[in-house]
């Protein structure tokens, strides 16, 4: 054991820890006296514990000993026990109204005109955003009347794709753009009259393997679930009461700004990998630090190839933004800082040479299959969402293992799952497309073709207005799956 400098202050600090234990026991106590009775007791043995350590500390400070980190660990075990307690609770509590609950559609939704009412960060300069646009395009496209009732978030909101929003739901299905967290107080901020004789589909993204047991509640406010992927049906499905269906978002054609590098300051020789994530998505998750450092294994001269990492919401993490700019120190890496206008986005995706993602998780991966869309070689985690459109014969996918996640990132909890992507294996892929630029075209080339096709808005509008048809006709049913892009079209027979 090591010396201990001054027993006073741990002493304090153990007193602290205490103190923060007895709250967090007098939480549990109410939120369910019947789950929470095994773990009051580890706490009553966990207060043993700590104050005759703390105890000891105080008789031996002449000895110098500590047992601080012990303690430490030993409250982390005690804790992530309690969430597993609690959760088991939750899971428990949904199961029992699921069994409760009728599954059905109202009959003044089989009765109205098709129309869906579309909620969500319409305006967002964000992922989330530019996903709800998707789907309204995909709506527009099946001819299926909408109406936009734009939420406000967090993220800038300055895009002008869409601006006809109005307060009402006029229409008989609401398809609600917010993640499963945020489906309690978006009900609370509406009365119950918007989901009353309405068919109300949550389109969630989950980028884990396994859904979290405290958002199972969110299922209680809708009827139905959308995902953009089979990862996040595989996910959210696992435990849902209520349907889960896989409808794809489909990609429109990019509109670019008239601008090229010299308009972002790239220089105009080298092969240029284009990374692009929100700090506010958890840095670890994105794991840029995975890049720069794949980059820096690969070892190319400055003149052949730059790594660009445009990002948005640094306001989130500035020491995550200054610990990324530390590891590329030397290296031929370009950092990019805040919003750019939808069309510049797009013209800095066509101004570059390659889409560079080496995630820890995706739901789906949009900035990836837009760049690709476009023609650009892709490199990325082989794991999650993006595997939907991403093959090894239409990309270049970085072999990963799955890990356990260490500690709390924001949503992502430790002890859930998430890729560590091979920094070897990428490196080398990096090397391959700078080195030989023909060969990543002719990648390019093949993974845009199967972007589009499975990506596409013809995709994406005829499984909406076929699974609306299948809800008004009763049949809920679902296989799960997203038919085939080969598959003949029921939607348009």
């Amino acid at each position: 054991m090591a010396a201990s400098d001054d027993p006073e202050r741990e002493l304090a600090e153990l007193r602290a820890r205490y103190a923060a234990l007895e709250a967090e026991a007098e939480a549990l106590r109410t939120e369910s006296a019947e789950t929470t009775r095994e773990l009051l007791r580890a706490l009553a043995d966990q207060r043993t514990a700590l104050e005759q350590s703390a105890h000891a500390l105080a008789a031996s400070a002449a000895l110098g000993a500590s047992n601080t980190g012990r303690l430490i660990s030993a409250y982390a075990r005690w804790r992530q026990r309690g969430r597993g307690l609690a959760n088991g609770w939750r899971q428990m509590a949904a199961k029992r109204r699921a069994r409760r609950r009728r599954i059905g559609v109202p009959r003044a939704v089989m009765a109205a005109a098709p129309g869906v009412n579309v909620a969500g960060y319409i305006n967002a300069e964000s992922g989330m955003g530019e996903a709800t646009r998707c789907s309204i395009r995909a709506l527009h496209h099946a001819g299926i009347p909408v109406a936009l009732n734009n939420v406000p978030g967090p993220q800038r909101m300055a895009d002008t794709t869409f601006t006809d929003f109005v307060d009402d739901n006029p229409h008989p299905f609401n398809l609600i753009h917010l993640n499963a967290d945020n489906m309690a107080w978006f009900a609370a901020s509406r009365d119950r009259k918007y989901f009353s004789d309405r068919y109300t589909i949550g389109y969630w993204f989950w980028e884990l393997e396994s859904f979290r047991p405290d958002w199972l509640s969110a299922f209680d406010h809708v009827d139905e679930v959308w995902v953009a992927s089979e990862h996040s049906r595989r996910s959210i499905g696992h435990d849902a009461p209520v349907p889960v269906v896989h409808v794809p978002l489909g990609l429109p054609e990019a509109e670019c700004a008239d601008v090229g590098r010299e308009h972002f300051g790239i220089p105009e020789r080298p092969f240029v990998f284009l990374y692009t994530f929100d700090v506010s998505s958890q840095m670890e998750r994105k794991n840029p630090l995975g890049a720069v450092r794949a980059f820096r294994l690969a070892g190319l001269p400055h003149d052949r190839a730059l790594l660009l990492l445009k990002f948005t919401n640094a306001q989130a993490d500035r020491e995550a933004v200054r610990r990324l700019a530390d590891a590329a120190s030397g290296l031929n890496v370009q950092m990019i800082d805040g919003a750019l206008e939808r069309r510049e986005v797009s013209a800095l995706m066509r101004a570059t040479d390659c889409c560079l993602s080496l995630h820890r998780a995706e739901g789906f991966g949009l900035t990836l299959a837009e760049q690709m869309a476009m023609g650009k070689p892709a490199i990325a985690t082989a794991y999650s969402g993006n595997l939907d459109f991403m093959t090894p014969e239409v990309s270049r996918l970085v072999p990963a293992r799955t890990v356990r996640i260490d500690r709390d990132y924001g949503p992502y909890l430790a002890g859930y799952a998430w890729a560590d992507p091979d920094l070897d294996a990428a490196a080398q892929y990096i090397r391959e497309l700078a080195l030989a630029p023909d060969h990543g075209r002719a990648l390019g080339a093949r993974g845009a073709a199967h972007v589009r096709k499975v990506l596409s808005l013809d995709r994406s509008a005829s499984l909406m207005k076929t699974r609306l048809r299948e809800i008004r006709a009763g049949a809920l049913r679902v296989s799960g799956a997203a038919p085939s892009p080969d598959a003949p079209d029921p939607a348009y027979a």
